[in-house]
């Protein structure tokens, strides 16, 4: 799967439940229909009958109808604004410009890929890509792949004046531009921050308090739906949702 259908797809769950609860749509389903969307404006094609056959939970059928239900929902929640823009080609970018204009570099260049795709996918876990625009990721994906090499931060700051046309101020011509850089490596130190905080694993307390919360908000709503069948001319209705426990 192309690394831009797995950011496409949490971008839409993760916009999904800015204004919808868990208590409305489970996430398991909703995730599903997120990645089969992904794929469509990603142009990769694969059929509904391709993609429930890799599901582990649910039948077929039931998760072919619940996915191409929730997906014109999840348009209209995203208000049809479904195109989103990654940051694995201005990643790409910035690698061919540190190529072309840092000949005299002491190692490879393509040596920063792997750290790079260790920070997207972390990434994928923050709320990195609601907060930030993807050119300023993908940066932050070039500096961590240098740190995690043990490179200088002046490799980083030098290749950022040059790509700003400002590495000659000896007359001190460009004191705006140098300040601007510096505001940028400061924002890609705190975006860098904000993917290690989201990606850290939870704690078995923490795991345990969850679980507990979510075990009480079921119980709620099987109290509510028990109640609600108690009223007279109730119609029960299929219910579109599988268990997120299974």
């Amino acid at each position: 799967m192309w690394p831009s259908v797995r950011w496409t797809a949490y971008a839409y769950f993760k916009r999904l439940f800015l204004g919808w609860s868990v208590m409305e749509a489970s996430p398991k389903i909703v995730m599903m229909a997120c990645f089969y969307l992904a794929m469509k404006v990603e142009e990769f094609y694969v059929t509904i009958d391709e993609f429930v056959a890799n599901l582990k939970s649910g039948t077929p059928e039931q998760n072919t109808t619940r996915i191409l239900g929730l997906e014109p929902e999840i348009m209209r929640a995203l208000r049809y604004q479904i195109t989103i823009h990654c940051p694995f080609r201005p990643f790409e970018g910035h690698l061919v410009e540190m190529k072309t204009r840092m000949l005299l570099l002491n190692f490879n260049v393509e040596t920063i890929r792997e750290p790079a795709d260790q920070f997207f996918r972390k990434a994928l876990l923050s709320d990195v890509m609601l907060m930030y625009p993807p050119s300023q990721i993908a940066l932050a994906a070039l500096k961590y792949g240098l740190d995690s090499l043990g490179k200088s931060p002046d490799v980083l700051a030098e290749f950022l004046q040059k790509l700003m046309g400002v590495e000659d101020d000896w007359k001190g011509m460009h004191g705006d531009a140098l300040q601007t850089i510096d505001k940028l490596i400061v924002r890609l130190n705190d975006i860098i921050e904000v993917v290690n905080n989201g990606a850290k694993p939870l704690t078995a307390e923490e795991h345990a308090s969850i679980q507990a919360r979510t075990e009480d908000w079921a119980a709620l709503n099987l109290a509510l739906e028990e109640r609600r069948q108690s009223r007279p001319g109730y119609t029960k209705k299929e219910e579109p949702v599988d268990s997120d426990d299974e």
